[in-house]
């Protein structure tokens, strides 16, 4: 028997261990976007995904806008030929691309891009995280933020001309798409940029030159979508809006929302910030490495705590938050170089969901991809195995396991997407998908029962009601429920001969309680008829809706 050189194990080990990340993140992808896949032709939202489509449909439909998306995601609307499935699929396939093309240029070694390109496609899937698939603002947003920082790490990872010169174009369209999505990211990406170029005049040039031409070839991207001579009168437009609507969206305003937003976040996950925070603060001290491994542990076990609840079906809160700390804690501890393009990955989350309507912290949910990327590109240069181990394993099971859990619970449909089974028509774009048993049954009892009327729907559930009823909300798409002052805002608007002939759809959500059009329906009681609707559960609340026509009205589809 020949005997064994005692480096052999090692040597033949080493080529396995390299492997592992590269097997569970193909493992990762095809799990991620088996289950997406799977999902394209599965469930109807009756709140966000009609929002998100009615805009798309039409970027003109109501005066009142505060969100441009509907111009940017209109040809691709049109290009799935309005069929739900193909317009999530193609939505699936921009967002992979972004994410593969990020991760490639974040890889810590040209031989690594092509697993870092695959784990950047499986973290970028997570943007559909609790399964709100249809193409949207938040999707867009993402997508343009890793355009932006891809563009960025190949500017800064090479000198090659024709490679710079891509990237001005990835840049450019990752603005292009920023500023449609969210403006506030638009603007916070236009600063960084600025600030590189002028950080990188005196020594790269080139570099500061190239980051001019995308911002310059950005104008020239929009007007692909909007032609530029009609950008004032659209900024005047989303003025007017936020004005008239109140929305918080201001430079004076966002700052507060962003520190009230913060009392919802658990405690946890404050210990968390303050340790990173620390650990920041005494960087290449002995102390730092002590907050840093206390910032990563008390954010694992926030998430380990949420892992009860959901396996009860439950989706968990602020993992975004959580996954962005863990990041932030594990750089202190590993990061010693290409420290911009780490910071950038840890900070964008926040870019992203700057001028959000819902709480500022949750909403780091939807951009997971970023700290996940971080993740993964820190773990590969750890010296400590243990921790190496831990990081790959939390960053290639994240992607898999949220989009599971969301499957599972999704945000807005009433049950699991494996139990929509039932085909129906959908009520935007007439194309066909499957849905549970309770949404069937709503969708089938308010088809065409208010075709064409004038909707107030005072519930705050959701566009999808007046969809689903075949009617027009005036003035406004969705009354919100987080913000009162919207009935008004409608009612004010309407003539006397509209609000007569308008139909309501009740309960009246409490908030909503006090303005006009509530107390319009209070005092003309009598003149009015109620068409109930089957029970719908709405963000997880069953809801028993009624439609409030004119007596004088005829109730539409009655016979069926």
């Amino acid at each position: 028997m020949t005997a064994r050189h005692p480096d052999s194990a090692g040597a033949s080990a080493t080529p396995v261990r390299a492997l592992l990340p590269l097997f569970g993140t193909l493992l990762a992808l095809a799990v991620a976007g088996g289950l997406l896949v799977y999902g394209a032709g599965r469930g109807i939202d009756l709140t966000d995904e009609i929002f998100y489509l009615v805009w798309a449909r039409d970027p003109e439909a109501y005066a009142l806008l505060y969100q441009p998306f509907g111009y940017l995601l209109h040809p691709l609307y049109a290009l799935a030929g309005g069929d739900v499935q193909r317009y999530r699929l193609l939505g699936f396939a921009i967002t992979a691309g972004a994410g593969a093309l990020l991760g490639a240029h974040v890889a810590t070694a040209p031989g690594d891009r092509l697993r870092f390109a695959l784990f950047g496609a499986a973290a970028a899937l997570v943007v559909y995280f609790p399964w709100i698939v249809t193409p949207s603002y938040n999707s867009t947003a993402n997508v343009g933020a890793m355009l932006v920082l891809a563009g960025v790490a190949i500017l800064w990872r090479t000198e090659r001309r024709p490679a710079a010169g891509a990237a001005r174009v990835v840049i450019a369209v990752g603005l292009c798409a920023a500023a449609f999505a969210k403006p506030p990211l638009f603007a916070l990406a236009c600063v960084l940029l600025i600030l590189l170029a002028g950080g990188s005049l005196r020594h790269h040039r080139r570099r500061s030159g190239d980051l001019l031409v995308a911002l310059a070839l950005t104008p020239l991207l929009i007007n692909l979508f909007l032609p530029l001579n009609r950008i004032p009168a659209l900024l005047a437009r989303i003025s007017a809006s936020q004005r008239i609507l109140a929305l918080p969206n201001t430079p004076t305003h966002l700052p507060i929302k962003v520190l009230e937003d913060w009392a919802a976040v658990p405690l946890l996950l404050s210990g968390a910030t303050l340790a990173v925070l620390a650990a920041l603060a005494l960087w290449r001290t002995r102390w730092s490495a002590w907050a840093g491994h206390a910032g990563i542990a008390l954010a694992l076990l926030y998430l380990a705590l949420t892992v009860p609840e959901t396996l009860d079906g439950s989706i968990p809160e602020f993992p975004g938050l959580a996954l962005m700390l863990i990041a932030a804690g594990y750089a202190v501890l590993v990061a010693r170089r290409d420290l911009l393009l780490t910071t950038l990955l840890i900070v964008a989350p926040f870019a992203v969901a700057l001028g959000t309507f819902n709480n500022q912290w949750a909403q780091l949910d939807f951009s997971m991809v970023f700290p996940l990327l971080a993740l993964f590109r820190l773990a590969s240069e750890d010296p400590v195995r243990w921790r190496q181990g831990a990081a790959y394993a939390l960053s290639i099971a994240a992607a898999p396991l949220l989009l599971l859990a969301a499957a599972q619970s999704p945000y807005s449909l009433p049950a699991s997407l494996f139990a929509q089974r039932i085909p129906v028509t959908h009520p935007i774009t007439g194309s066909r998908l499957m849905v549970d048993a309770e949404t069937a049954a709503f969708l089938g009892a308010a088809h065409d029962r208010a075709d064409g009327a004038l909707l107030v729907d005072l519930s705050g559930t959701g566009p999808g009601v007046a969809a689903a009823l075949g009617a027009k909300a005036p003035v406004l798409l969705w009354l919100n429920p987080a913000t009162a002052t919207w009935p008004d805002v409608v009612w004010d608007r309407l003539s006397e001969a509209e609000r007569t002939r308008a139909w309501f759809v009740v309960p009246v959500l409490p908030l909503f309680a006090p303005s006009g059009p509530a107390r319009w329906l209070v005092a003309h009681r009598g003149a009015y008829c109620a068409l109930r609707l089957p029970q719908m559960t709405f963000w997880w609340e069953e809801r028993a809706l009624e439609v409030w026509r004119p007596c004088a009205a005829p109730a539409k589809g009655a016979g069926r």
